[in-house]
Parts: structure tokens; C-alpha cells; sequence
């Protein structure tokens, strides 16, 4: 069954989607939680939030999303 994201979780991604890798920020979210937290779950959850990163290992980069759509 699909858990519902809190608002501090998404504040979580939100404010750390620039800095941090989503597997890295996954591993926090589950600790702090308790539940089990998979990085597709992640990237989705990020997405919805309207938050893009740039492709590649390692690379914590947002992209603009107007650079995204065009």
C-alpha cells in the first residue's frame, strides 16, 4: 500500500534536492520514518514537486524547468 507524504517529508525533499543524492536523502528519510523508502518512491515524490536534477552520477544539480519543457 502507498504511504501518504508528509509535509515535512516533502519540506525534506524540497530543501534538500539541490545538495544532496536522492539515495542519500532516501537512506535519511527512512531512518528518520521508520518505514522503508525506495528511490523510485523518491524520484517520484520529487518529480510531483515539480523538482528536475540533472542527469549523472553524483550530480545534485536542479534544472530550471523552463529549460525542461522546451
Amino acid at each position: 500500500m502507498n504511504k501518504v507524504w508528509s509535509e515535512s517529508e516533502k519540506k525534506f525533499i524540497k530543501n534538500n534536492a539541490g545538495t544532496m543524492k536522492d539515495a542519500d536523502m532516501v537512506a535519511h528519510l527512512s531512518k528518520i520514518t521508520g518505514r522503508k523508502i525506495s528511490l523510485q518512491a523518491l524520484r517520484k515524490q520529487r518529480r510531483r514537486l515539480g523538482i528536475l536534477k540533472q542527469c549523472g552520477r553524483g550530480i545534485c544539480q536542479i534544472v530550471n524547468m523552463m529549460q525542461s519543457e522546451g
